[in-house]
């Protein structure tokens, strides 16, 4: 009796074990032959050592690996799974340590979630848990971590070394901490590139900055019934902080292009972008308060056609050279109106002998550099022309 059960048993595993003459091994293959080294429920892939397969709907985990040993040293490390994944060729192929594919099969609707990586750590030193730890070896350029909302396999080239990159938008419902911000900004990266005008910084005086408290935030998420994922713990210190900022619309009726619409319907703003209009309105400023220190003479106001004082700031104004007395450069500062039509300086030596003219074509505030290396060391004498008026003459030294 217990042969015939022992010879039941070895027919019934045979049945599920199946060793192929070059050693592949199979657990319940599919058909004959088995290509992978290793199968289970498959006959495998003839470019994969090991190859599981269920479709199963009652198992929901396909490949489960459990690690636990309480008396491991300390000095030593504990892993779970370890996979080495090195390519000992330089070729076109690539290298993945883990590749992961999790999506339904079909496009459309659903509920429930896919992730390709699902990383859990804890309780372990204080300050020493990272669910996903990336980091770059070698001497080539990469990332660490890199996450794209596009179909790019393959990654975006890099030419520097970064320890994360966000190929898309990246959101964070709490602060943000970096020790520097740089936005890409060079020329190369624009076109049709265009000074800003004065008139782009008057919707300014019209912003309204307010101070506010963050409010609770929720979303419902779930598969058959409503749950509420709450954007802040309610212990969160952001709530109880005092914020201030703009209305996102109120700022899209004046400058429109520094607010964003996502696909939520809620609204953005791209604070970043409204600085280099706060530039230009500081300057705007800066010529107001120079133009009031260099007040015109009265000859002076009397040569551009006026003797009102309200009318300074539509006045041409030459103001000293810096640094005077100068030794290879200097520059010369004034403020040509948009209505004057032409302007030009001129350089005389003191016997009144014209040394050179500029035609100045550019308008508001106006920067010109004089190059010691064009003049004899001495004393000369600057004066602006607008409209064929004389609005003031001063003094520079040229020091050799």
């Amino acid at each position: 009796m217990l042969s015939l059960l022992c010879c039941a048993l070895s027919n019934n595993l045979f049945a599920q074990l199946l060793v192929e003459s070059n050693g592949n091994v199979a657990i319940k293959p599919t058909i004959d032959p088995v290509v992978s080294d290793f199968t289970i429920n498959h006959t495998g892939a003839s470019n994969t050592c090991s190859y599981i397969f269920t479709d199963n709907p009652n198992k929901n985990i396909g490949l489960r690996v459990s690690k636990r040993n309480a008396n491991t040293p300390s000095n030593y490390s504990n892993y779970g799974l370890y996979i080495d994944a090195i390519s000992t060729y330089d070729s076109f192929y690539k290298t993945y340590g883990i590749y992961t594919y999790a999506r339904r099969e079909y496009e459309g609707p659903a509920t429930g979630a896919s992730y390709g990586v699902y990383a859990v750590a804890g309780n372990s030193g204080n300050g020493l848990n990272f669910g996903v730890f990336g980091c770059m070896s070698g001497e080539s350029d990469g990332a660490g971590i890199y996450g794209t909302v596009y179909n790019w396999e393959s990654g975006m080239y890099l030419s520097e070394r970064f320890a994360g990159l966000f190929h898309g938008n990246l959101k964070t419902t709490d602060a943000m901490y970096a020790t520097v911000y740089n936005t890409p900004s060079d020329y190369r990266f624009k076109e049709n590139i265009e000074s800003v005008g004065v008139e782009s910084t008057d919707g300014l005086l019209k912003l309204n900055v307010v101070k506010y408290n963050l409010k609770q935030f929720s979303v419902e998420t779930g598969d058959t019934a409503t749950v509420h994922e709450y954007y802040y713990t309610d212990d969160s210190k952001i709530l109880e902080r005092k914020h201030y900022g703009l209305i996102a619309q109120e700022l899209q009726q004046i400058y429109p292009d520094l607010v964003y619409e996502g696909k939520d319907g809620y609204l953005s703003v791209n604070y970043m972008e409204i600085i280099p209009i706060l530039v230009k309105k500081i300057q705007e400023l800066e010529i107001k308060i120079e133009k009031l220190d260099n007040v015109p003479s009265k000859a002076a106001m009397r040569n551009a056609g006026t003797t009102n004082i309200s009318d300074i700031e539509s006045l041409p104004i030459l103001y000293q050279n810096n640094p005077n007395p100068f030794t290879e450069n200097t520059t010369i500062k004034c403020v040509i109106p948009n209505s004057v039509r032409s302007a030009l300086l001129y350089i005389y030596d003191m016997n009144g002998r014209q040394i050179d003219s500029m035609p100045i074509s550019e308008r508001d505030y106006v920067t010109i550099t004089i190059e010691g290396s064009r003049l004899d060391a001495g004393m000369y004498m600057y004066s602006l022309v607008t409209d064929g008026n004389l609005i003031d003459t001063k003094r520079m030294i040229l020091t050799k």
